[in-house]
């Protein structure tokens, strides 16, 4: 179940950070902010929008429309008019949001109060006591602990809930371990759905209907055990690629516009040496290993080719993508470098899906940009 709500995360990751540059990239007014970069910091009080991307992202202040956030660790403590839009791995909001709320991350701590419609999926959901959820809230995540208010219905889903705050309901609550603290009021009806019995405490106060079915009616749990394979590795891929190109972009800006550049100007050049080290890395860690006393060097060697291997996929997304959508091949600024690999990204996944051929094409593109990442790198060092 962990690693279906990982797979969703993933996705919502995507779209929320796909969303993100569009939008700042469309934007034109002169009161929006856009930072990207290491560290970004926006403490406002007149902006009409606010965007930022880094590895560390702080938003304080007020927004008079929405505010969209992409980062590793990102911290929010900001009124808004509009909506939310925050992905991450670790993702803190305070505050008040009038309009909805879209929360992606690996860790989520709510402490804010939400207008109108909260969704949040994540590895794990906190919901503080002085939260406000709005009506039509839904929380998935692996574990959730919910202590705030929700004023009117409220969907969990989880491996494990534990509630102790307050809901107007409906509530539905669907996981495999379920927990009403001795502090939970529930003033409308429960339908709880899990595959071990629901720990309810006697002191837990439930004013409507409660019903209590088993998991395997639950259509939220079966659609994500019907995945496809193919499909959850396109995501997994996918969201690697996305990751790893915003902290090149941020990082090694001038590595990224080189292999770009190779990748686009020596084609051949690039699938060679592609081709060259793809093989001859399996070779050299073969022959170390067979050494006696190279083995921890062969061993190293072949944990190195899978970064290796998604370094080549995510500089040969970025070449797709300005190869497309970049003809004059005039150097681009941080967002537009950024909107560029969203592009390639659902690029990537589209090609991925089709039939037959779709395996050759991200292959044959592995080795384009394996080459001009390798190249780029020893040039680098010369």
């Amino acid at each position: 179940m962990i690693k279906h709500k990982l797979i969703l995360i993933i996705l919502i990751i995507q779209i929320i950070s796909v969303g993100l540059f569009t939008s700042a990239i469309a934007s034109n007014s002169e009161n929006d902010i856009k930072a990207a970069g290491a560290k970004v910091r926006i403490s406002s009080e007149d902006a009409n929008n606010i965007y930022a991307a880094g590895a560390r992202v702080t938003i304080e202040g007020k927004a008079k429309e929405n505010v969209w956030v992409a980062g590793a660790l990102v911290d929010i403590d900001s009124e808004t008019d509009g909506d939310l839009y925050a992905a991450g791995s670790q993702v803190s909001v305070k505050g008040k949001i009038i309009g909805k709320a879209r929360i992606a991350a690996a860790d989520i701590k709510i402490n804010a109060q939400v207008g109108e419609v909260l969704n949040a999926v994540a590895a794990s959901i906190e919901i503080s006591g002085n939260a406000k959820l709005p009506d039509n809230s839904s929380l998935a995540a692996a574990l959730i602990k919910f202590d705030g208010t929700a004023n009117g219905s409220l969907n969990l889903y989880a491996d494990e809930i534990v509630f102790s705050g307050q809901a107007s309901g409906p509530v539905l609550i669907e996981g495999h371990k379920i927990q009403l603290d001795e502090s939970a009021l529930i003033e409308g009806s429960l339908t709880i759905r899990s595959s071990e019995e629901a720990i309810i405490s006697p002191n837990a106060k439930i004013t409507g209907k409660l019903t209590q079915l088993g998991l395997e009616d639950s259509k939220f749990f079966k659609d994500y055990e019907n995945d496809s394979d193919s499909g959850r590795f396109l995501l997994l891929l996918s969201a690697s690629i996305f990751l790893l190109g915003l902290m090149l972009i941020v990082f090694a800006r001038s590595f990224v516009e080189q292999s770009i550049s190779l990748f686009r100007t020596h084609p051949g050049q690039s699938i060679l040496w592609g081709l060259v080290v793809f093989v001859s890395i399996p070779i050299f860690a073969t022959v170390a290993m067979i050494i006696l006393i190279g083995i921890p060097i062969g061993v190293s060697t072949l944990l190195l080719l899978p970064f290796l291997l998604v370094l080549g996929i995510t500089i040969a997304t970025l070449g797709i993508s300005d190869w497309i959508l970049n003809k004059s091949s005039e150097p681009k600024k941080t967002v537009q470098r950024l909107l560029l690999l969203a592009a390639g990204v659902i690029t990537l996944v589209i090609v991925g899906f089709v039939p037959l051929i779709g395996g050759l094409l991200i292959w044959l593109a592995l080795l384009f940009g394996l080459g001009a990442a390798s190249v780029t790198l020893v040039k680098s060092f010369e």
